[in-house]
């Protein structure tokens, strides 16, 4: 019996020593946990918050872009997106009860999608939870935040409210597509631009970054912090440009449809202001499918391509510069075809007589009579020739306000072969730009002077002016030389390969180009072919020089006087019909009377047009040509295999129609259509020559 109370004795003990070491050793922590908490509880706050607790970046406003003259054409829209952290350290009970229902109210009129209950049931149900980073909205815009701080409970402070604003932005183009490569396009969305002006002033527009401290929360979510080391961002600059959203407008709409009709791969239109080198267009645009084209490349910068006929120009240009030729000097064409060594160099058709003078050579587009005047002139001197292409711009970089300009291909002249004079000289063996043949033809349009192209007018800060534009510019011919190309110029459209371009309102100058281009390693075995035309307006008083250089067209025909010229003449129509600074050139077309002008015979919209122009109204049948009958316009039908009747038609015009039903032209005097050689009703076919009579 004892010794079961001895063991009964040491079993209590056992268990008394064990509980006072259980008692001892919460006491232990205990006692621990007080000394940390009050010895070194500021020391883990700290080392927590260094933990949770890092600056982030506050990215700065990008700044806008303009038109000349004050259009918005791209701007950055800040969006948010807006979270609840509902375990805010100021966001009571009472406050949140208080004021739960009218913010669900104002919720559900703002942002209809859910009702004023189903915004209640989530505001009470994740109060409830704690949720620290309650996703109230998405993509709010800015003036909308701007209402939502003044709701109840938002309106309070940050610690108050919970409310967490996560800035984000959206670039906005008002007027869509257009100019969009020369603007430049954020591809990926990701603010990272890869052409145009916001890639080539990407560190002026996009400002200079802001400094926050924000906690990391946990699960991804963070909330920015109210604190004094908080570092306001600076806004970008905002880039004025050079370009005109009507002439923009009227050149892209141009572009499209006749890319569409000619069913072309791409194309661009570049309008460029004649002294001080201000582009006021730069249209391009790419296939998509048969009706759709968009701005998929900036064509007129970035693509070097053989320019065809465009080019024989400069190279008259520097014979003329050497004293080696005139307008008047002869070449013998022969019958439109040359062999240089074991190259043959073809006309399009065989010339009216075998010899023509350097203005006829260029007016009908000679390849033969060009290539011979090269090679006679520079096969043995390819460095000469070399150096005045290197004058006239032809060898470098166009020194223009954007990125990935290509660069133009001709080689060293020590490189060049027997011919290459002979084929350059109408444009081949050399890759250009449209922006290099257009600053060549503008040179010619500013007396001699080349200016470098721009689009940029202005820069400004918080609306002060921090940069304006510098003219660059350098004389690259002589007075008789400009002189001499005006006049061949304006006799390509008056009686060579650009006659579609001739008006009585507006006269033009320039010159048609048709290259065929080299597809790769495929070379020139199969047609594909570019069309173009350059030139200035009006001839007399240039104002404005214009590039139009279609790409693979396949319907209607390839040739630039018809694929690029209507385009450049519509263009420069409709610039001139609205033109301010052209009023003092204007002049009656038809030598009238101050009384409404008499126009016999035209295309509804010139008709039309004209009479804005000089301020008359009058009333058109709907018809693409139009006749004046006992002081009406009736409709002025045109039959494929019947002559109809051109008498008062303009040269242009009559051109056009003939043409059109396949008949083959020939003009005689100056003015309108006074007789022609088959009369009218006479059934006509294709490829028959008719002769036209036309007085002033």
């Amino acid at each position: 019996m004892a010794e079961k109370t001895n063991v009964k004795k040491e079993v209590i003990i056992r268990i008394y020593i064990g509980f006072l070491m259980i008692c001892l050793l919460a006491a232990g922590i205990v006692g621990k946990a007080f000394y940390t908490q009050s010895a070194k509880g500021k020391y883990y706050i700290s080392l927590a918050d260094s933990l949770t607790i890092y600056p982030t970046t506050i990215k700065a406003e990008r700044g806008n872009i303009y038109s000349h003259d004050g259009k918005l054409l791209a701007a950055s829209l800040p969006l948010f997106d807006l979270y609840i952290d509902f375990a805010a350290e100021g966001l009571k009970k009472e406050i949140f009860d208080n004021n739960v229902d009218s913010v669900s109210l104002l919720m559900s009129q703002m942002f209809p999608e859910k009702s004023q209950d189903t915004y209640r049931k989530e505001f009470v149900r994740n109060y409830k939870k704690k949720n620290r980073y309650y996703a109230l909205k998405r993509n709010v815009a800015y003036d909308q935040l701007l209402k939502m701080k003044h709701w109840p409970w938002l309106r309070l402070k940050r610690n108050v409210s919970g409310l967490i604003e996560e800035n984000k932005e959206r670039r906005d183009h008002p007027f869509g597509s257009m100019a969009l490569r020369t603007l430049g396009v954020d591809e990926n969305f990701d603010g990272i631009y890869s052409s145009g002006i916001e890639l080539k002033y990407d560190e002026l527009l996009k400002g200079t970054s802001g400094r926050k401290l924000v906690q990391k929360l946990g699960a991804g979510v963070i909330r920015p912090l109210d604190t004094k080391e908080e570092v306001a961002p600076q806004p970008g600059k905002d880039i004025y440009t050079t370009i005109d959203i009507t002439i923009q407008d009227v050149a892209q709409d141009a572009l499209r449809r006749a890319l569409i009709k000619h069913q072309a791969d791409h194309g661009c239109v570049v309008v460029m202001e004649v002294k001080t080198g201000k582009v006021r267009a730069i249209a391009n645009m790419g296939k998509r499918d048969t009706a759709n084209y968009f701005e998929f490349l900036n064509y007129a910068v970035r693509e070097a391509t053989e320019p065809g006929s465009t080019f024989k120009v400069p190279v008259i240009a520097a014979m003329m510069e050497d004293g080696l030729v005139n307008s008047s000097t002869t070449v013998n064409c022969g019958n439109g075809t040359a062999k240089f060594y074991d190259k043959e160099i073809k006309d399009h058709e065989p010339p009216a007589t075998p010899v023509l003078d350097v203005k006829r050579i260029i007016e009908v587009s000679s390849n033969v009579g060009v290539a011979k005047l090269a090679f006679n002139n520079y096969g043995h001197a390819a460095k000469k020739f070399y150096n005045h292409l290197k004058d006239f711009g032809f060898t470098e970089l166009v020194n223009i306000e954007l990125s990935g300009v290509a660069k133009p291909v001709i080689s060293a002249p020590e490189k060049w072969s027997g011919v290459s004079s002979a084929f350059i000289a109408h444009g081949y063996e050399l890759r250009i730009t449209p922006l290099h043949t257009l600053q060549f033809y503008n040179a010619i349009a500013n007396n001699g002077v080349l200016v470098k192209p721009t689009l940029i007018e202005k820069i400004t800060h918080y609306s002060e002016v921090v940069d304006t534009l510098k003219i660059v510019s350098k004389k690259i011919m002589s007075e008789q030389t400009v002189s001499q190309l005006k006049q061949i110029l304006e006799g390509v459209v008056n009686n060579g390969t650009a006659m579609n371009l001739k008006t009585d309102y507006l006269d033009i100058a320039g010159k048609t180009g048709t290259a065929k281009i080299a597809q790769n390693n495929m070379g020139y075995t199969e047609a594909i072919y570019q069309a173009s035309f350059c030139g200035y307006f009006p001839s007399e008083n240039p104002q404005y020089s214009m590039i139009v250089v279609i790409n693979s067209p396949t319907v209607g025909g390839y040739y630039g006087n018809k694929v690029a010229g209507d385009i450049f003449r519509e263009v420069a129509d409709k610039i001139y019909a609205t033109d301010l600074q052209f009023e003092h050139l204007k002049k009656d077309p038809f030598g009238a009377a101050p009384s409404m002008p008499v126009i016999a015979k035209l295309k509804s919209y010139d008709v039309e047009k004209i009479y804005n122009v000089l301020g008359f109204k009058t009333q058109l049948p709907d018809a693409d040509w139009v006749q004046l009958n006992n002081g009406r316009y009736k409709a002025f039908d045109v039959k494929d295999n019947i002559m109809p009747d051109l008498k008062g038609m303009s040269q242009r015009d009559a051109l056009f129609i003939l043409e059109s039903i396949g008949l083959k032209v020939s003009f005689s005097g100056k003015g309108l259509i006074s007789n022609q050689s088959i009369q009218p009703g006479e059934v006509i076919r294709k490829g028959q020559q008719v002769k036209l009579e036309l007085v002033s």
